[in-house]
């Protein structure tokens, strides 16, 4: 079993007596109910309820490990450190480390530093023993858009509320825990109903489009603009296509089955996944 190196990841530890309660009061998960080993996905939003960046929560014997994306985490971790105040806690990258996805998922209980947030079928893994190959981390990320999974960029960060994303399908979202930054706009639109963007999870014919990118899809007699939140080079066939990118896009719900994606004045065949 090799362990596939995820070079848009990277890892921070929070540790002190307070590190579970500051990230409880923090982020969108309910930190307090991870159990030892366990981890789950989790936002940090802006006080307007959109999202810095999607993160992953992992309770280590003594600390927290978290995962994020490479280019976000660094000024997550400096943002965060404005509200230790008198906390007792620490939030320090680790740089000696390696994020990994290790490819069984019946695994993560026998390998160290390995986790899997409930019902995401993928385990990570926090290595500090050596390199691991990163040829194949676009087929990962593959897998993680099948799921839901993006891990936002600067393009996209601070754009969307978690609802828009589908990350309260992650469990990365909890609506009985207490505040956090954000909260009561994300509950606000839970209660209310008013979501009306949500992901797309789209196979296309054409190479993997900017994270950012405006696109309009097309289906059912009608049309939808939206943005493109991560995409990447597709690995297995669907709906006849063999080739082009898969793409996770934040758009209105189409009138019907997508059909076709226009992008910068050129038009591609494409599926919903």
């Amino acid at each position: 079993m090799t362990p596939v190196a995820l070079p848009y990841l990277t890892a921070a530890r929070v540790s002190g007596p307070d590190a579970e309660s500051f990230l409880q009061a923090q982020l969108s998960a309910d930190i307090a109910r991870v159990a030892d080993g366990g981890s789950t996905f989790a936002c940090y939003c802006s006080p307007r309820g959109q999202v810095f960046g999607l993160l992953l929560v992992c309770r280590a014997p003594e600390d927290f490990l978290v995962a994020g994306s490479a280019s976000l985490l660094p000024g997550i971790l400096q943002r965060l450190r404005l509200y230790v105040l008198r906390a007792r806690v620490q939030l320090e990258p680790i740089p000696d480390v390696v994020v990994c996805g290790l490819p069984e998922a019946a695994s993560a209980a026998s390998e160290a530093g390995a986790f899997s947030p409930p019902d995401c079928g993928l385990v990570y893994q926090v290595r500090s023993d050596g390199e691991c190959p990163t040829a194949a981390a676009d087929s990962w990320k593959e897998r993680e858009l099948r799921r839901g999974i993006a891990w936002l960029g600067p393009e996209t960060t601070e754009r969307f509320i978690p609802q828009m994303l589908g990350f309260e399908a992650l469990g990365a979202v909890s609506f009985s825990k207490g505040c956090y930054p954000g909260q009561e706009i994300v509950a606000r639109t839970k209660y209310l109903g008013k979501v009306k963007r949500a992901p797309q999870r789209l196979r296309v014919d054409t190479a993997p489009i900017p994270a950012g990118s405006a696109v309009r899809l097309t289906g059912g007699g009608g049309s939808v603009d939206g943005a493109v939140v991560d995409s990447v080079v597709a690995t297995a066939t669907a709906a006849g296509l063999t080739g082009g990118s898969v793409l996770l896009v934040v758009a209105p719900e189409p009138p019907g089955p997508v059909e076709t994606l226009d992008f910068e004045g050129n038009t591609y065949r494409c599926a919903t996944m």
